[in-house]
């Protein structure tokens, strides 16, 4: 069976899928978070658009923790929304300060609903070491040697006639 071209593509190696991993995590971060506080907020146009939003977001989480990316997609994320979550509450933080006025509603809103849950759900799929490992590559079986055609037994010599 020979090499499949369009399957090479998949089979990159550790460091470029951290880092495609990594692009990832930090793209889907505001998107998460976007989603959550649409969902949150109340101000949806209808109650079916929020629904869609919240599963919307749920499939990206879904997509980010699953074993074929790399870890660091989720663990971005991650790390993000625990921090929001983590710092809503400390009490001896006030982020309502650092936030401008519009944020500090959203943001309490975020910290206090899906952030924590989200957080848990993303971190607990980057902890998994096997989602770490690089890929084992199979090395392709060894092409089977054509078999010879053996050649057919010689003739038997001819036995001169006495007649």
């Amino acid at each position: 069976m020979g090499k499949v071209p369009w399957l090479e593509v998949f089979s990159v190696r550790n460091g470029v899928r951290h880092l495609l991993g990594a692009g990832a995590g930090l793209l889907a971060a505001p998107l998460i978070a976007a989603g959550l506080l649409y969902f949150a907020s109340g101000r949806a146009l209808a109650p079916w658009m929020a629904a869609a939003a919240l599963g919307a977001t749920m499939v990206l989480v879904g997509a980010l923790s699953g074993s074929r990316i790399s870890p660091i997609a989720s663990l971005v994320p991650g790390l993000a929304l625990a921090a929001v979550a983590g710092l809503a509450y400390v009490p001896a933080v006030s982020v309502a300060g650092l936030l401008p006025v519009e944020y500090a509603e959203p943001y309490t809103r975020l910290a206090g609903t899906w952030a924590l849950p989200v957080a848990c759900v993303l971190l607990a799929a980057s902890v998994f070491p096997a989602r770490w490992r690089a890929r084992a590559v199979r090395p392709e079986p060894p092409a089977e040697p054509e078999e010879e055609v053996p050649e057919p037994p010689p003739l038997p010599k001819r036995i001169p006639s006495r007649y």
